[in-house]
């Protein structure tokens, strides 16, 4: 019996038309799954190219947002030297601005200091000029009193006393 099989595959009685069979066979198999399977596949297909298209169309619309990016960011790499020359100018003027004020300021206050210290010292000065016409006024009087008791004599105290009396009982 297995040689029996053996000689119809090796071509035996069928000859040619086994494999022509075979081919027939598989060509209908072919056919009929093709058949069978052509309107899932269709749809699987169509979606599956609607999906690529809008792969490629969402790629695209990346693509041309990059290289917007792209050259937004190279303009405003060749405007940086300026805008960092321009941060420095502008930092070294508020810079300047700031030292001036500050300047400015300083010298305010130190007139305020010179104008109280002036004041103080004419304060001070019209203190110290009424206090010596106190002492001088002072020192006068005893002067003038040394004088009026060393150059006074008796007599010169008698004739005052007696003035001095007589007006006195004038005036009752």
């Amino acid at each position: 019996m297995p040689s029996g099989l053996f000689a119809s595959e090796s071509g035996g009685k069928w000859g040619i038309l086994l494999p022509i069979g075979r081919i027939f066979n598989l060509g209908l198999v072919i056919f009929v799954l093709v058949w069978v399977a052509r309107k899932p596949l269709r749809a699987f297909y169509a979606s599956r190219s609607q999906t690529i298209r809008e792969q490629l169309a969402e790629a695209q619309k990346a693509r041309e947002e990059a290289e917007l990016k792209l050259a937004e960011m190279q303009g405003r790499m060749s405007h940086l030297d300026d805008e960092l020359a321009q941060i420095k100018a502008t930092a070294e003027k508020e810079a300047n601005e700031e030292y001036q004020r500050l300047l400015s300021e300083a010298e305010r206050d130190a007139e305020k200091i010179i104008a109280r210290a002036r004041q103080e010292i004419e304060g001070m000065t019209r203190s110290a000029q009424i206090e010596l016409k106190a002492h001088a006024a002072e020192l006068s009087v005893r002067l003038a009193e040394q004088k009026i008791k060393s150059d006074i004599t008796d007599e010169d105290r008698d004739r005052l006393f007696g003035r001095f009396v007589s007006q006195l009982g004038d005036k009752e």
